[in-house]
Formats: structure tokens, C-alpha cells, sequence
């Protein structure tokens, strides 16, 4: 049996994979508590991690894990960090995963997460750059934090249209702000395929007037990419 680790910001998430096929959940320390996972069957683990301190907790958990690394390029994918390993796995990761599966097209990849990430490649396989912003999470919680008046809960009113009171205000505001963002690279890249993983991917999939792809696994599928 092998594990595949992906340890973000905010959460670990996790998959088994062996004969019988995948299983999988958002919350690894919990599936370890409920013993989901029987750690002497796995003979081998996989990591993609962005947090030290889960590093180290992970490596007491499972002392054989192999860690991913961002990387020069691979599979006729080149990475524009003049210092790749400064680059977060977690990107390289599903930028690996989009374009191994489609190579020769250009991508849009963005990672929904604590933080808002987007990367750009193109279709001869060269990463052109990339953002990373505040997750939604994080735009809700500073502006929030940042106003006396301004009151909105922590569940959100997907769209995009103008509010009608300040939940809607905040809401449709955050989400057509990120959306639009999205859709004017899109625009500028109109062959481009666009993905899009990470906790918040559910909230943003409903908004896109135009087709996009939802692979809630991108990274952990690059990490299979990346070992294989």
C-alpha cells in the first residue's frame, strides 16, 4: 500500500492506494486517530508539504516519507524560479499534473487554498509566472477584522451579482473580484485550460460562465507524477 501526503497550509490531505484501488479524506491526523489507515501495511509514502512543522509531526508519523521538491523542470515542464526549490511544491506539484496530462497546451492553474495561488504555462511547457493572494478565507477574515460595521457570517452566498444587504455585499464581492481576475487571464490566453483545486474550488466552480476543470486531487496526482 502507498500514502500520498498533501500537507497545506491549513490541513493535511491524504490517499491509500493499492490494489483495490484509492481511498482518500481531507484530514489525515483524524483518519490516524480513527485508525482509517493501517500504517503497517504502507510500505510506502509520498509527501507534498508547505509546512515545517507539519514536516516534522509527519516524519514521526511516518519515518520512511519521501518528499517532494520543486523541481527544474520534468516532463518537458520548465519552472521560471531562478531558485526552483523556492517555488512551493504544492504548485510545481499541480502545475506537473495539469500538464502531463495534457502537454502541448497552454494552462491556467489555480490552487483555492488558505492562500490564492495562480500559475501560468504556456503551451511549449514554460511556467511564465504566477500570484499568490489571500485566500477567500483570508479576504473575508481581514476585512472583517479591519471594519466596525462591515458584519457577515462564516458560510457564504455564492454570486456575483450586487448585494442587496452586506452579506451579499461581502460575498459577491469576494467571489467576483476572484473570478473576474480568473476569467481576464483566460481572456488574455483563450486556448488555455483552466483548472482549479483547493478547499474553496466548490464555492468559485459554480460562478464561471465558461467550462473549467475541478480536480479537488491536482497535487497529490503531480506527486504520483513526480515519484513515478
Amino acid at each position: 500500500m502507498r500514502l500520498e501526503l498533501d500537507a497545506g497550509n491549513t490541513r493535511i490531505k491524504w490517499r491509500t492506494v493499492d490494489e483495490a484501488g484509492e481511498v482518500g479524506g481531507d484530514d489525515f491526523a483524524a483518519a490516524l486517530t480513527q485508525q482509517m489507515i493501517a500504517m503497517d501495511k504502507v510500505s510506502t509514502v509520498w509527501v507534498s508539504s508547505v509546512h515545517e512543522q507539519q514536516n516534522q509531526w509527519i516524519k514521526q508519523q511516518c519515518p520512511n516519507a519521501q518528499f517532494a521538491q520543486s523541481q527544474v523542470s520534468k516532463n518537458g515542464l520548465s519552472n521560471s524560479y531562478e531558485d526552483p526549490h523556492k517555488m512551493g511544491v504544492d504548485r510545481w506539484l499541480a502545475m506537473l499534473a495539469a500538464w502531463t496530462r495534457q502537454p502541448d497546451n497552454a494552462h491556467l492553474i489555480i490552487d483555492a487554498g488558505t492562500a490564492l495561488t495562480m500559475d501560468i504555462v504556456d503551451a511549449f511547457g514554460r511556467h511564465v509566472g504566477g500570484y499568490i493572494c489571500p485566500g477567500l478565507g483570508l479576504m473575508k477574515d481581514s476585512l472583517l477584522g479591519a471594519t466596525s460595521r462591515v458584519h457577515a457570517k462564516d458560510d457564504w452566498l455564492i454570486g456575483r451579482a450586487p448585494g442587496e444587504n452586506t452579506q451579499m455585499c461581502v460575498d459577491h464581492g469576494i467571489l467576483d473580484l476572484v473570478v473576474s481576475w480568473i476569467e481576464k487571464h483566460k481572456a488574455l490566453q483563450p486556448e488555455a485550460n483552466v483548472w482549479l483545486t483547493g478547499g474553496a474550488a466548490p464555492l468559485l466552480i459554480q460562478l464561471f460562465e465558461k467550462p473549467v476543470i475541478h480536480e479537488p486531487h491536482l497535487v497529490l496526482d503531480g506527486l504520483r507524477t513526480y515519484f513515478e
